[in-house]
């Protein structure tokens, strides 16, 4: 089933030692690109992490926030007020260049673990599992939101891909008889211009046939037929691709190019063009597709 890149995850634990919070955001991207926000002492924490989500998620661009605040009873040496000073001036330089009301209270500041000489400032292997499995719930809700909205673009995509397939099919039954009429318009203009009769009828006849060839869009029609049943069953997979259904997007959308170019029928081509805007959509809406 499909997944969208656009998910949110959060979840919170604790340890003798810290209140944790962990807070994930993924929107799209063209490949998995991690982000990861927390204390520096967390550092050595951060390629565990790494490779844990990336067994769970192919795509995206994923923050991940990791917030620890001392818990109750751990006891603080000492306090870095200038620290704390250069926090609160630095998000309130920030509030006023985005142009939003802001407060910088206790609580904000309480965020910021650096500001603090705690007794033990290392990461011990309590607080460490406590924050991987904080993590993990993180991840599991946050995939649980791109499945969520995977399944509102899966069903976007599977209405647009009926409606395309009912307009080829539409084409293709108008399109059976444009070669011909183009062969008859042609001969009949030639008659109306010149003395037919006069002419090398078996060359006329060549260059007749080519050009109406031109016209001849059955081979764009298979095409597309086959585009769309592939898209299709990519979308049924068990692991869909949204590299896949965007490069098939990317053909269906020539096809139906060609069809316009090449048709000489108004029938056809006010077809072809509510083909375009069908594929325009389908190609927006993969693009959130992992």
């Amino acid at each position: 089933m499909i997944r969208s890149m656009t998910g949110y995850g959060k979840s919170t634990g604790s340890s003798p030692d810290y209140e944790i919070t962990v807070e994930i955001k993924s929107v799209n991207h063209r490949f998995l690109d991690l982000n990861f926000r927390m204390p520096s002492f967390l550092n050595e924490l951060e390629l565990k992490l790494r490779e844990l989500i990336k067994t769970r998620v192919n795509r995206g661009s994923i923050t991940v926030f990791v917030s620890l605040i001392p818990a109750k009873g751990n006891k603080v040496k000492n306090i870095d007020t200038g620290s704390a000073r250069a926090y609160k001036e630095a998000l309130e330089t920030m509030a006023d260049d985005l142009g939003i009301s802001h407060e910088i209270g206790l609580d904000t500041l309480l965020r910021f673990p650096e500001i603090f000489d705690v007794k033990d400032n290392s990461l011990n292997e309590i607080t460490e599992s406590e924050i991987i499995s904080c993590f993990l719930k993180a991840v599991d809700a946050m995939i649980d939101y791109r499945e969520k909205e995977g399944a509102n673009i899966y069903s976007d995509l599977l209405k647009n891909a009926g409606e395309l397939k009912d307009l080829v099919s539409r084409t293709g039954e108008l399109s059976k008889g444009a070669a011909k009429a183009q062969y008859e318009k042609l001969l009949n203009r030639l008659r109306s211009m010149t003395d037919i009769e006069s002419l090398n009828k078996e060359r006329l006849e060549q260059e007749l046939v080519l050009i109406s060839d031109r016209v001849d869009i059955s081979e764009e029609i298979t095409r597309l037929f086959s585009h769309i049943e592939l898209f299709i069953n990519s979308l049924d997979a068990e692991k869909a691709s949204g590299k896949i259904l965007n490069n098939l997007a990317q053909e269906m959308h020539r096809e139906a190019s060609t069809v316009s170019a090449k048709t000489n029928l108004t029938e056809i081509s006010h077809l072809s063009v509510r083909m375009k805007e069908i594929i325009e959509s389908v190609r927006e809406q993969v693009q959130n597709a992992e």
